[in-house]
């Protein structure tokens, strides 16, 4: 638990992910795998995890650029299955996925084709998401209360945002100072209120908008102590709103109330709960807990938060 006594504790470890290996019982080697493209027995360990979701109900989505597909880890039936293609063509580099569960939707960017797919929460293929243009790099993904997709794009610097049907609706672009452009944006979230937190990873802060897409503030600044950044990534909200920022140089995640209050960080560079090494992707499912997507250790990692502030 977090922090230490003789502080209340806040943040406790539940427990991590591996992949297929969580489900296999010593001595056995049972059918418990299933691609989706038909072949079986093939039960694959997380490799790069980046971006990660969950329907709070048992399923976890996990996009692994190591292996090209993204595993769908069922706890509930113990087993894994694993999405390799969108019709005929095969991902090449997963990184960022989201979840409409009220439309029973599933988004998946691949930053080696520059597209994003479009399934059902059963894995089958629905179609793909188009803006004006062919994405440069489309990276983290977003779903807000009214179903709209956030796309974060890095070579072009800009957030496109889709409505439910699919249809372009405009784009975020920085407005912060002194440069007034994001530099390789990576993920992004979405408040219930519709306020957007963009991880402008290289100009180390967060950028928030409010729900009609102007910029209100930054978060953030670049450094090397618990507040600062080095190199943010993930992002996530907790039920009570406050911003969750995983920083892949720093090996940690800092957690900030909504004015960029630091409230609390955990972690650092290992391998026992609750450390890391190259934080990525975060989510909160229904049920307030985080998924933490921790690339060189091959895992995801889960947390629920108990309270993070008075």
């Amino acid at each position: 638990m977090w922090p230490s006594p003789p502080d209340p504790p806040r943040l406790r470890y539940l427990r991590s992910l591996s992949g297929a290996a969580d489900f296999a019982e010593k001595g056995k080697s049972g059918r418990f795998f299933r691609w989706l493209t038909g072949e079986a027995d093939r039960g694959v360990p997380l490799v790069s995890p980046y971006g990660v979701a969950a329907d709070g109900q048992g399923r976890v989505w996990v996009a692994d650029m190591g292996v090209a597909a993204v595993h769908v880890i069922d706890l509930a039936r113990r087993r894994v299955e694993y999405i390799v293609q969108a019709g005929n063509t095969f991902l090449v580099s997963p990184v960022g996925v989201a979840l409409d569960l009220f439309r029973n939707m599933l988004y998946i960017s691949d930053a080696g084709l520059n597209k994003v797919f479009v399934f059902d929460l059963d894995g089958r293929y629905i179609g793909e998401r188009t803006g004006l243009a062919a994405f440069g790099r489309p990276a983290g993904l977003a779903v807000d209360a009214a179903g709209q997709l956030y796309v974060v794009d890095v070579v072009k610097s800009q957030v496109d945002i889709f409505s439910p049907d699919g249809g372009y609706l405009r784009s975020l672009k920085s407005a912060a100072p002194p440069d007034r452009e994001f530099k390789l944006p990576s993920n992004v979230a979405v408040a219930a209120d519709g306020s957007v937190f963009v991880v402008d990873s290289m100009n180390f802060r967060l950028e928030v908008f409010d729900a009609e897409g102007r910029s209100q503030r930054t978060i953030g600044l670049l450094g090397d102590v618990p507040g600062t950044f080095a190199r943010p990534r993930g992002i996530a909200l907790d039920a009570d709103g406050h911003i969750y920022v995983a920083d892949a140089v720093l090996d940690n995640v800092q957690i900030f109330d909504r004015d960029g209050k630091l409230l609390l960080f955990f972690g650092g560079r290992g391998k026992a709960a609750g450390e890391f090494s190259l934080p990525s992707g975060l989510f909160f499912d229904q049920f307030n807990r985080l998924y933490v997507a921790d690339v060189y250790n091959q895992r995801i990692q889960v947390f629920q938060p108990m309270a993070v502030a008075k």
